[in-house]
């Protein structure tokens, strides 16, 4: 029987997942093996290989309330070198994670994944038997989908206490995991990530009280400190994803759903809008994440050009989508601007907008005589994970509480 504290956070982007004070991340995807003509398997020769990276080789189906659909998927690494259609969320569609079958499947898979390597780590061999998992979660839903899905999202984890059963492929002989979901909390995203920064350990609350200091070039805020940041009880958390943008507002040290909201729209729409128009120009990309990965990475001197051009495409549509953003803050300006001491800004999606979204924050603020609010605009390479450390925090009261 293996135990886990899990906070999952199921972006649009990338699952990030902290499971026993550790974090993983793997690409949002999965490809359906409707065809199984190939279905070569692994040797006793592989079995540390795979072990030790399950989740990017793993060939599994379920049999779940959380995944419908019980064809064989891949995932992770695999599924995006395969070349086939990838499972991925739509940014346009309307449709809740808590109905999506790519939600559970890359939840169970992850946590399936993990337990094959603790277990390979203990026993030196993959289990022959059914391999028990308990676990404590904690996950999030987007501010606008949560009062409508987040019960019946929290009864199909539970399942009636009964297991997930995750089924591995890769192996002539099926590897079976039963996945039960001991307690589960449903956070709204956003609130989640600020819970993320009321926890932050030393080295992180550093990063914010620097980044705040940096912007206040007077030194209006050189006599506070990361922790007075963080735990300001009157805030406004701006959450970038792939296909949404979170406004949490806290009031009183409170969430307050009331005026809070979500965009339904985010770094996603503006990577597929910049696609379409590069498609029309004839470049060769299939994909918004093919996209994301060309403009992130540092172009070589024969690429310079062709980087230049596309990643102005993409400026052209992030100076967009920071107006339509800018819009969104102030109609939620106009009913907390009078109390609000803080606006934090993160997420997956907040470092392509920063350029433009910061300086319309700060002209916004200026219309509402608030132009001392301070803006932390968080660096996404660590904002991407508050909404995990949030969830995980959360998980882990959950575990706290069950075993007074």
């Amino acid at each position: 029987m293996l135990e886990y504290i899990a906070g999952v956070d199921v972006g649009n982007g990338y699952l990030k997942l902290g499971i026993n004070d550790k974090v993983e991340v793997y690409p949002s995807v999965a490809v359906n093996r409707y065809s199984l003509h190939n279905d070569l398997k692994l040797t006793a020769e592989d079995v540390a290989a795979f072990a030790g990276d399950a989740f990017n080789q793993m060939d599994a189906s379920f049999s779940s309330p959380l995944v419908n659909d019980t064809t064989r998927r891949i995932f992770g690494a695999r599924a995006l070198a395969s070349g086939e259609p990838l499972e991925e969320f739509d940014v346009f569609s309307r449709k809740s994670k808590a109905d999506d079958d790519l939600s559970g499947a890359l939840i169970l898979g992850a946590i399936a994944s993990r337990s094959l390597r603790d277990y390979y780590t203990e026993h030196k061999e993959l289990p022959a038997e059914i391999l028990a998992v308990d676990v404590w979660l904690s996950t999030a839903l987007p501010i606008a989908e949560y009062e409508k899905h987040h019960s019946d999202y929290a009864h199909k984890l539970r399942n009636n206490g009964a297991p997930h059963l995750i089924s591995i492929h890769n192996f002539s002989q099926t590897i079976t995991i039963a996945i039960t979901i001991k307690n589960v909390y449903i956070a709204n995203e956003g609130e989640a990530a600020q819970y993320g920064l009321q926890h932050a350990q030393s080295n992180f609350l550093a990063l914010i009280e620097a980044d705040a200091k940096k912007r206040a070039v007077d030194g209006e805020l050189d006599d506070i400190t990361g922790e007075d940041l963080v735990h300001a009880e009157n805030t406004l958390g701006i959450d970038i994803g792939e296909g949404t943008v979170d406004f949490a507002v806290f009031t009183n040290g409170r969430f307050n759903s009331d005026a809070s909201s979500s965009f339904l729209k985010g770094y996603g729409n503006v990577l597929e809008a910049a696609l379409d128009r590069l498609i029309e120009e004839g470049y060769t990309y299939k994909t918004r994440k093919e996209l994301s990965e060309f403009i992130n990475k540092e172009p070589s001197k024969l690429s310079r050009n062709k980087y230049n051009h596309v990643a102005g495409v993409v400026d052209e549509e992030s100076y967009r989508f920071a107006q339509q953003l800018r819009n969104e803050i102030s109609k939620i300006y106009t009913r907390i601007g009078a109390t609000n001491e803080v606006i934090f800004v993160y997420g997956g999606g907040s470092g392509g907008l920063e350029k433009h979204l910061y300086n319309e924050i700060v002209n916004l603020l200026s219309e509402f005589s608030s132009a001392s609010t301070p803006i932390i605009y968080l660096n996404a390479a660590y904002s991407r994970f508050l909404n995990e450390h949030g969830l995980y925090s959360l998980a882990k009261g959950l575990y706290n509480l069950d075993h007074q």
